[in-house]
Formats: C-alpha cells, sequence, structure tokens
C-alpha cells in the first residue's frame, strides 16, 4: 500500500510542476545564494552593463515575480542571469569549462560586494563540472540533512557521492536541471520532473564591463616580497587600491580586471613564468633575457578597456629595478586605463 501511495504523490507532481523546471544541457542554475540586487543595481551607473528582465527562468511554484539581471558571463561564451536568491548561466558553446566559468561569475559578484555571505566558491565550482545531459541544479544541503534518497537507494552525505543522477560534495548538491529536492527531517529526497520549461537569452547585444575599481598585481612570493609590497605601498598613497594575487588566480581574475600589473618574466618561479609566458611575445622574451629589464604594455587582451603591463628583468634584481624606476609611467597609465 505504502508503495502505492507514493506512486499516486510522483504522478502529481510531475502533472502540477510540468512547466517549473528546466531541461536544457546548457544552463547551470545555483540556488542558495543571495544577491544584493539593490547593490547591483546601483552598478549600472558606474557602467556596468546589463539588462533588467523578469522571471527568465521557471520559478518551482514560489509566487510573485523574480528579477534578473541579465550580462554576457566573464568566462567563455555565456549569459549570465542573476537574481536575489539565484545565479544562472547559460552557454553559448559546445564544450563548457563550467567549473572556471562558476567560479569566475561567483567571484566577480563577492569581489564587487554583492554577493552576500560566503559561499565556499570553491566547492560550488567543482560540483557544477558535473556533466547532465539536461543541464544542471545545485543547492546547498540543509543544516540537519544526514542522507540522499533517489530511487529508494540511500546516501550518506558525509561522504562525496557522484552518479548519473548527482553529485554531491560537502554540502553542496547537484542534480540534472529536470530535477528538485524535497526535504523532510534529516533527508533530502531527489525528484525527476517531466519538464517543459524555456530559458532564452540574447547576448548579442550585451557586453562585458567589469567595475572592478581594484588594481590586481600578480606576482609570485619572492617578486611580492622584494618588489611588489613597496609597489602597492606607493600606489595606496597615490589613491589607489591594490590587490595582491598569486599567478594560480591570475586565470579567474584576469576576464573582469580592467588593470592588471604583473611582475616577473618567462622564467619566473611558481607559476608566474607560465601565465606571463601566455602574454609575451618571443620576441619580447628574448629581449628580457638579453637585453633587459623591460616595460611591456597590452590592451583589450580578454575584453574591451582592458590594460596589462608586465614589468620584467631577467633576475629579481631586474625587476625590481624596472618596477622602481617606471613608477611615473605606471601611475600615468593607471590614469589612462
Amino acid at each position: 500500500m505504502r508503495r502505492a501511495v507514493l506512486v499516486f504523490f510522483m504522478l502529481i507532481l510531475i502533472i502540477e510542476t510540468g512547466s517549473c523546471c528546466m531541461s536544457d544541457p546548457s544552463v547551470t542554475i545555483i540556488f542558495d545564494v543571495a544577491v544584493d540586487m539593490d547593490l547591483l543595481k546601483l552598478l549600472k551607473h558606474e557602467g556596468f552593463s546589463f539588462d533588467l528582465m523578469e522571471d527568465v527562468i521557471p520559478s518551482f511554484g514560489e509566487e510573485g515575480t523574480r528579477e534578473f539581471a541579465v550580462y554576457k558571463g566573464h568566462y567563455g561564451l555565456c549569459t549570465a542571469m542573476v537574481a536575489s536568491d539565484m545565479v544562472v548561466l547559460k552557454t553559448h558553446e559546445e564544450k563548457y569549462d563550467w567549473k572556471k566559468g562558476v567560479k569566475t561569475e561567483l567571484l566577480f559578484l563577492q569581489t564587487m560586494g554583492v554577493l552576500k555571505g560566503t559561499p565556499d566558491i570553491n566547492i560550488i565550482s567543482v560540483v557544477a563540472s558535473w556533466e547532465s545531459k539536461t543541464g544542471k541544479n545545485l543547492f546547498l544541503i540543509p543544516e540537519g540533512v544526514e542522507f540522499v534518497s533517489f530511487e529508494n537507494v540511500e546516501y550518506s552525505v558525509s561522504e562525496s557521492v557522484m552518479t548519473d543522477y548527482f553529485y554531491f560534495l560537502h554540502q553542496w548538491i547537484a542534480v540534472p536541471g529536470n530535477a528538485t529536492l524535497s526535504v523532510e527531517g534529516n533527508m533530502i529526497t531527489i525528484l525527476l520532473l517531466r519538464c517543459r520549461g524555456e530559458l532564452t537569452a540574447d547576448t548579442s547585444k550585451l557586453s562585458i564591463f567589469a567595475p572592478f575599481r581594484e588594481v590586481l598585481l600578480v606576482c609570485n612570493s619572492i617578486d611580492y616580497e622584494e618588489t611588489g609590497k613597496e609597489l602597492k605601498s606607493i600606489l595606496t598613497e597615490k589613491g589607489y587600491i591594490v590587490r595582491r594575487i598569486t599567478p594560480g588566480e591570475f586565470d579567474v581574475y584576469r576576464w573582469f580586471s580592467p588593470r592588471i600589473i604583473m611582475l616577473g618574466g618567462h622564467q619566473s618561479p611558481e607559476g608566474m613564468g607560465e601565465v606571463v609566458s601566455r602574454i609575451l611575445t618571443e620576441t619580447e622574451k628574448k629581449m628580457i633575457e638579453k637585453t633587459g629589464p623591460y616595460l611591456f604594455g597590452y590592451g583589450d587582451l580578454d575584453f574591451r578597456k582592458q590594460g596589462i603591463i608586465i614589468l620584467a628583468g631577467a633576475d629579481r634584481e631586474g625587476t625590481h629595478d624596472i618596477t622602481l624606476s617606471r613608477i611615473p609611467d605606471i601611475i600615468m597609465w593607471l590614469e589612462s586605463v
């Protein structure tokens, strides 16, 4: 009798929620993140280009409308749609790196100060890398939940589990786009739905503009101690806000940072050389090796109005000397970008 009742409940659920979920492999929806939409909308006065739309995705039965800021995503070819309680990404590539895309967009919102709380962006991006032919919905597993149930099989949330139908890791769970969760006591049940929901977003007229006012300083620990700290202090005294990041963080920040200063050449340790090598030409590398040090400037590398300068010598002393000797040029460049 219990089995018959459960089947009847599932049939009713499918009928009533038929248009309240997504089934699009190009879409990932991150629920349970909080965004300050009032603050985000203020950024439009500073040049952040986005459109405001309502209910661009189904509401999963919730009442009222949901307002989205829709703009071109900062990593790859994708559209970002941000609401007060969710972040949606729709890719326009056949093979999109969801881990990098999700991490980049969440980090952008966090650095802008509009992402509330301290969500674990690294874990969310890993969970978002799970592959699904019907898209993905990501949820934060509520406190007190100990088990995940799917097709009458229970899984403990204390250990990471990946299947064809879900993936959970450290309190975050990804399920197919045509699925949602039901919470009862210490148990989460994954419910597969019959979907007719659609999401469309035209990015042909959307553009990236990152109102990220901090100056990004990229360098390894050696150059930071010998040169970066002094440079940061000088620029701070001039009224600039400087954020130092490691070479490993560059591939995320680069997509929304309009002003980037890089210390070190293509042979620098701790991963800095690998990062710089992707930007320098072979001719520029030889110049550093034979007649350095040099200051190189680049514009519009990742997006329009982005500026990058590389201060590099054949060794750390050369990098130190070129940096401190070109302070007036660096400040002039910052004022022009």
